[in-house]
């Protein structure tokens, strides 16, 4: 790998020779000196919250991205210079590191997710700080087919953020890739940022929790029952809370409520997805990742229906979430309307339910 000391430098003048553009400000100038600019910047909901919009953002990483995908099993920071168009005359850009991250996505993608760890002593504002490491999912290979199981994933994210605020937020962007090691072609593609879970967890006055070997019976049951049908309803066997396997636990700041919240997340090997790579779980006695398999721990019926419920009430929200959108194609947007429908046809039917669900879980 080339001198960390020079590296920087080679991805500066890199930049400048790939991007042109008429008459730049440099955003960092305008913050410090301009007086208007900063007030402007700090009533900017992008700068505020990137997550309050839908707004596509489009951004720009130039790095070593052959170096990236041929060390992306060791997880090592590499430089990075990250930029973002905020309209046609002012730039925001960081010298940033990037390192590969995720775990079955590391084995089956060739370009895998990576993680944005963002300067913090560069950042003039409270609000910039939220860049800091945040993961960003990428397409798993190249291909429309992959495009559509990215944005599948993201949709997924929407779908949680309708049913409760427990969930990560997520911001689509339009990235624009430069590979200084010149192996692979300039590309532009989607890809979708996920909010940092310190802010998250901040969000919901918690504090996140790194720990394991917690089992279900401990969980606070709100989120613990919406956890179990939302993985029932994408269906995703890809997950363990004692395990810590795709289950984030939040604690709240009272210190009168002491069970955990738990947060689901990363949704690529989900039925709703139907990714070629996907496997379900081999503890699953299911065959296919479309088939749709109960993962929870036994509680009383009524507490699940009461679970239920939120499903029920916002159906309408979460149709129209997908008929209204132009992400996913065609065929992957009816594909995944059927399997919507699927779900509704079995908790609205109470034998179905019940054998399904009710009766299927873990004892």
């Amino acid at each position: 790998m080339r001198n960390s000391k020079t590296y920087p430098l080679i991805l500066v003048l890199f930049f400048s020779v790939q991007i042109t553009i008429a008459q730049v400000h440099n955003f960092d100038s305008l913050f410090k000196d301009n007086e208007s600019f900063r007030q402007y910047i700090q009533a900017t909901p992008d700068f505020k919250d990137l997550f309050l919009s839908d707004e596509v953002m489009n951004i720009t990483i130039a790095s070593d991205f052959k170096n990236l995908v041929k060390t992306k099993g060791k997880e090592e920071y590499q430089h990075a210079l990250f930029q973002y168009q905020m309209n046609d005359t002012i730039l925001f850009t960081r010298n940033i590191k990037i390192k590969a991250r995720g775990k079955s996505r590391k084995n089956v993608c060739f370009f895998p997710p990576i993680q944005l760890n963002f300067p913090k002593k560069e950042a003039h504002s409270e609000q910039l700080k939220e860049f800091d490491k945040m993961k960003m999912v990428m397409d798993c290979k190249r291909g429309d087919i992959y495009e559509q199981y990215l944005l599948s994933e993201f949709m997924i994210y929407k779908m949680l953020n309708i049913l409760t605020d427990y969930s990560y937020r997520v911001r689509l962007i339009r990235v624009t890739f430069i590979d200084i090691s010149g192996k692979y072609d300039t590309d532009t593609q989607f890809a979708f940022i996920i909010e940092n879970k310190k802010q998250m967890a901040e969000r919901l006055n918690t504090i996140a929790l790194d720990v394991k070997n917690i089992r279900d019976q401990f969980i606070e049951k709100t989120t613990l029952i919406n956890s179990y049908i939302f993985q029932y309803l994408i269906g995703n066997t890809d997950w363990s809370i004692p395990g810590g396997h795709n289950m984030l636990l939040i604690k709240s700041k009272d210190p009168v409520l002491t069970e955990p919240y738990v947060v689901p997340f990363d949704f690529d090997l989900a039925g709703i997805v139907d990714a070629n790579y996907a496997k379900p779980n081999t503890a699953a006695d299911i065959s296919s990742v479309r088939e749709r398999y109960y993962m929870g721990i036994c509680l009383p019926d009524d507490q699940v229906k009461t679970g239920l419920q939120v499903y029920l009430e916002r159906k309408d929200e979460i149709y129209a979430l997908y008929q209204n959108s132009d992400l996913l194609d065609h065929r992957n947007k009816q594909k995944t309307i059927q399997y919507l429908d699927e779900f509704y046809e079995i908790i609205e039917d109470q034998n179905r339910l019940s054998s399904r669900i009710l009766e299927s879980c873990k004892k």
